[in-house]
């Protein structure tokens, strides 16, 4: 593991393959950035061809049996990493990478563009940064290891309004990547135990349900939000991949039945959704009264509020009250 800036004990392993997945990834993402760490693996790699090379022998079966014994003991071997949490970790791993890129190419003038619901991109990315805060904290991420303010983030995104230093655009970015990368760091190891930890969810109807959905809604909203950055910088959308669009349409599926009975609806709907990962669901109970019919990809962005129900080209049939109130209720449920 990484211990005060370096590889450490992983550069000898890393050097001759001997590394998990995991570790081979933190470690090939550390030198990168670190030329004493990248030295040293070097010089360790040369020095492994050069011994296997003059004196390649495989050791004997009751000998390697001891050494593997001894060095497991000094040093026991990790968990295995759950599979889901791996999945989770990388489709949002993949969404912030894309966010940070666009941030990166913003002008300062761009940074003080209103984005979205927001006044301005810093507020936006502030914003964001405050909804990753509460799985941040969920999962024992603290804002003291992601190198994140929290206070100044929230008067960041209060908008014009809020009181006290602001920061840059560069700083905002930089504590909201800081705290994603830390959040990113340690999902990519959690256990089934971490992933079914009950957090709020973010929006304004305070919902609880587990650490596995909240994180499918962080890699939701960091994707409708470089969207968003996207149309600072003139760019053409940008659909997310069919796994996070099936994985996004579960989770509103989860929650869209309890949010049209608050809502006072009743009715059953049938949700036929297409595209590369097609769907059909039932929200409601009972026989359908009406079927709604549009692309996944435009469910997701209705989801986030980027489309309002008549933009959303959705095709009704059956009763057009019940139908337009899912689409109403649905373009409510995003981040903001």
């Amino acid at each position: 593991m990484i211990e005060n800036g370096h590889v450490g004990d992983l550069a000898g392993p890393y050097a001759v393959g001997a590394c998990s997945p995991a570790e081979a990834a933190t470690v090939a993402g550390h030198v990168t950035t670190c030329p004493s760490c990248a030295a040293e693996i070097d010089t360790l790699s040369r020095t492994a061809e050069w011994i296997g090379a003059s004196a390649a022998r495989r050791p004997p079966p009751p000998l390697r049996a001891r050494v593997l014994s001894a060095a497991l003991a000094a040093r026991p071997a990790r968990p295995a990493l759950d599979a889901e949490a791996m999945r989770l970790t990388e489709v949002y791993t993949a969404q912030v990478r894309e966010l940070d890129r666009l941030l990166g190419a913003l002008t300062p003038e761009q940074w003080s563009q209103p984005s979205a619901p927001h006044t301005s991109v810093r507020g936006l990315v502030a914003h964001l940064s405050g909804n990753d805060r509460v799985v941040a904290d969920a999962a024992d991420v603290h804002a003291a290891s992601s190198g994140s303010d929290p206070a100044l983030l929230d008067r960041e995104s209060a908008g014009p309004a809020g009181e006290g230093v602001r920061a840059d655009g560069a700083g905002v970015r930089g504590m909201w990547r800081r705290q994603a990368g830390a959040l990113i760091s340690s999902l990519s190891h959690a256990g089934g135990d971490v992933l079914g930890r009950e957090v709020q969810l973010a929006g304004r109807s305070g919902v609880r349900r587990p650490l596995r959905e909240a994180m499918i809604q962080r890699g939701f909203e960091t994707w409708i939000h470089a969207e968003d950055v996207r149309a600072v910088l003139d760019l053409p959308p940008r659909e997310p991949g069919p796994r996070q669009v099936a994985d996004i349409v579960g989770f509103a599926l989860g929650l869209l039945p309890e949010a049209m009975r608050a809502a006072g609806h009743r009715g059953t709907v049938e949700l036929n959704l297409t595209g590369d990962d097609s769907r059909v669901g039932l929200v409601g109970d009972g026989e359908a009264v009406a079927r709604v019919t549009l692309p996944a990809e435009r469910f997701c962005r209705l989801l986030a509020g980027r489309l309002t129900p008549d933009a959303a080209g959705a095709e009704i049939d059956g009763d057009a009250r019940a139908a337009n109130a899912l689409l109403t209720v649905a373009s409510t449920m995003g981040c903001e």
